[in-house]
């Protein structure tokens, strides 16, 4: 009799044990998994065993690493493999959930692909790192290794992320418009994404923090624009409906802003009652470039690679600088939304002359007398048609949503990926958003040059 698989969470962080352990949970109880056992660093060894004593599903194990030694070495393999093979050893079977700080994602992930261990990678799925900065030419060729390699075994490898399962982005929005796209032969030929983050760090906080850090040269693009770079590429990829033997170019050029200009975009009466009018950080460790970025514009078209005609015109903004709803000045402990981020996501997509539909789906803070309560999430969905055309649609419909909650999306996946069932989020399909990653985050470093990708 085949035993059960083992589940190994590398980095037991708020997300982990708030978002994901019921559906753990529920594994065990469907005989998917058998129970689950953690890895991560000795340094957060006071903090995770405080996690768990609150817990009432326990780990079986607990393995403590050593701290990096070297800025390129966040996942040693002579540290981590004696474990994972222990622990093959010991149950015959494991599945990793690879849960650490983005740097170390790599390393476990091609531990896993070239061993033929299932795996889940957060997003981003990796953040190429030379010298301890982040490389984001290296970016593509990584992953095209990654690919190639897990093609020689059996084992399946998939990428969690926000737009794969969501409710209004995926199973509403998504749906309805490839069907339109079929039914009346209309490619996508514009599409504009926006979203602002809500995200507010002071100064010191780029410089110390270590969770979704910036002082290793990656920011929002690597943070949570991954999500929406993802989505922005499932909806490009809707023209392949009606042109299934064309190969498309995508040329972009962007706009950065960096910590190192917050200091003049920050209202100075709000940041001195947060001691953090700071006009001289700019000028530190030269910032402005060793801090990766806080704020992305983009504008990109999408051509028709042997004919040259534009098909997609389209912008993307990926803004953290945008409304919050932090009033603390020092990071409040065991609270998971330390920088108050609040989350709005604006976009629209149009069939030329015949049909569009605009997304708005933002958070919304729930408060009580004295605090915020709870964040859940409002979204409105409008479209406009040419009904003089098509004589069965409205000139402008509108639908709204409330009580929504985006982990759902991710709890989705999470239970589609531990019973074996998850085939929307899988490594290879992950390719091209990676090319749209690095094209962005290579933009950056010339703001305005063009750089182009093939989208095929």
């Amino acid at each position: 009799m085949t035993k059960v698989a083992h589940l190994v969470v590398v980095g037991f962080d708020e997300i982990v044990s708030n978002k994901y352990l019921s559906c753990i949970q529920e594994a065990i109880s469907a005989g998917a998994i058998d129970s689950y056992s953690i890895i991560d660093l000795e340094s957060q060894r006071e903090e995770i065993i405080k996690r768990i004593e609150s817990l009432e599903l326990k780990p079986e194990n607990v393995f403590f690493l050593p701290d990096p030694q070297h800025i390129d070495e966040w996942a040693n393999r002579a540290d981590f493999e004696p474990i994972f093979r222990e622990l093959i050893d010991k149950k015959s079977t494991i599945k990793v959930y690879i849960a650490a700080e983005l740097k170390a994602h790599e390393g476990y992930l091609r531990y896993c692909v070239e061993n033929g261990i299932p795996s889940l990678t957060e997003k981003p799925i990796f953040a190429p790192m030379k010298d301890g900065r982040f490389e984001p030419c290296l970016i593509e060729s990584t992953m095209q290794y990654l690919i190639n390699e897990a093609k020689n075994h059996s084992a399946k490898h998939s990428i969690m992320t926000l737009s794969r399962y969501h409710q209004i982005y995926n199973d509403i929005v998504m749906d309805s418009l490839r069907s339109k796209m079929i039914e009346l032969q209309a490619p996508l030929t514009s599409f504009h994404f926006r979203h602002a983050g809500g995200v507010w760090n002071l100064h010191h906080e780029y410089e110390l923090r270590e969770d979704h850090p910036y002082k290793y040269g990656y920011g929002m693009i690597m943070h949570g624009g991954y999500h929406y770079v993802d989505l922005t590429v499932q909806f490009l990829s809707l023209n392949k409906l009606v042109f299934p033997n064309t190969s498309f170019i995508i040329t972009l050029s962007s706009y950065v802003a960096y910590p190192a200009d917050q200091n003049d975009r920050i209202s100075k009466i709000f940041s001195e009652k947060f001691d953090d009018n700071r006009p001289e950080w700019s000028s530190i460790g030269e910032n402005s470039c060793k801090y990766g970025e806080t704020d992305v514009t983009t504008t990109f078209c999408m051509k028709d690679k042997q004919s040259g005609r534009t098909i997609t015109l389209g912008t993307i903004s990926l803004e953290q600088t945008t409304p919050s709803v932090r009033s603390w000045r020092e990071f409040p402990e065991g609270v998971y939304n330390k920088n108050g981020r609040v989350s709005n996501v604006d976009f629209e997509a149009q069939l030329s002359t015949l049909h569009s539909v605009n997304v708005q789906c933002f958070d919304v803070p729930i408060r009580n007398i004295k605090e915020i309560e709870r964040i859940d999430a409002f979204a409105r969905i409008s479209t406009r048609t040419n009904a003089s055309l098509l004589p069965d649609e409205e000139y402008n419909t509108s639908e709204t949503f409330s009580g929504l909650f985006h982990s759902d999306s991710n709890r989705k996946l999470m239970t589609k990926w531990l019973l074996d069932e998850e085939e929307r989020s899988l490594l290879d399909n992950h390719l091209l958003t990676m090319r749209l990653t690095q094209a962005i985050a290579t933009s950056i470093q010339q703001p305005g040059y063009p750089v182009s990708f093939d989208f095929i």
